[in-house]
């Protein structure tokens, strides 16, 4: 018997059509930063709670003290409200000099084998010297950044705030400890505010 010519034709066409999704471009390379995602794993990134009294310009937190999420170690920080500088975003920024340098830290969730974008705003206290600004992000206790902020020419309301960012990798660990430390003296230093995170594959991470 001879054998049929419809089912190679099919045959032909089902090929082709294979071919054409082979070589189609995907949706998921097209847009190869939907590869990472935000993660919601920084409670009150801005600073907004506890509310800082009216009509007072901002709260002292002492060491071994709480700042709503965030646990106060060295000196001391000030939770700052916007009746006396600009904020980022919201209405409160952290100084991170009270009465001397401070600082302040949250563990957080995280997932072996992935990477972390941290970013936060960045300005200074422009009502004390020195005007060099110096701090630290540590993760579990180990510098992953080091920051700065010039204050020359700045002011409570021209506070001039840049975005930082940094990146770590959870190799094993399901949390880690993250702290924002001052390295200025004095009692007006760093101000930081905003502060987010995203995670990413670590070899898709897009550095810092």
């Amino acid at each position: 018997m001879r054998p049929l010519r419809r089912p190679a034709a099919l045959s032909a066409a089902a090929l082709s059509t294979a071919a054409l999704l082979l070589t189609a471009p995907s949706t998921a390379s097209a847009h190869p930063h939907d590869a990472t995602h935000t993660t919601p794993a920084i409670a009150d990134g801005g600073f907004e709670t506890p509310v800082v009294p009216v009509p007072a310009p901002f709260t002292t937190y002492l060491g071994g003290q709480t700042a709503g999420p965030w646990a106060v170690g060295g000196d001391s920080v000030d939770v700052t409200s916007d009746r006396l500088w600009d904020t980022a975003e919201g209405s409160q920024s952290l100084d991170l000099n009270g009465t001397t340098s401070g600082s302040v830290s949250q563990e957080i969730s995280t997932h072996p084998l992935t990477s972390y974008v941290v970013s936060f705003e960045l300005a200074g206290n422009p009502a004390w010297a020195p005007a060099l600004k110096t701090g630290e992000l540590r993760v579990d206790g180990v510098p992953v950044k080091t920051f700065s902020f010039d204050v020359t020419g700045r002011g409570f309301r021209n506070m001039g705030y840049t975005r930082q960012t940094a990146v770590f990798s959870s190799l094993l660990k399901n949390s880690v400890t993250l702290t924002f430390a001052s390295t200025s003296p004095g009692p007006g230093g760093p101000v930081i505010d905003d502060v987010r995170i995203r995670s990413c594959l670590l070899v898709l991470c897009p550095p810092a």
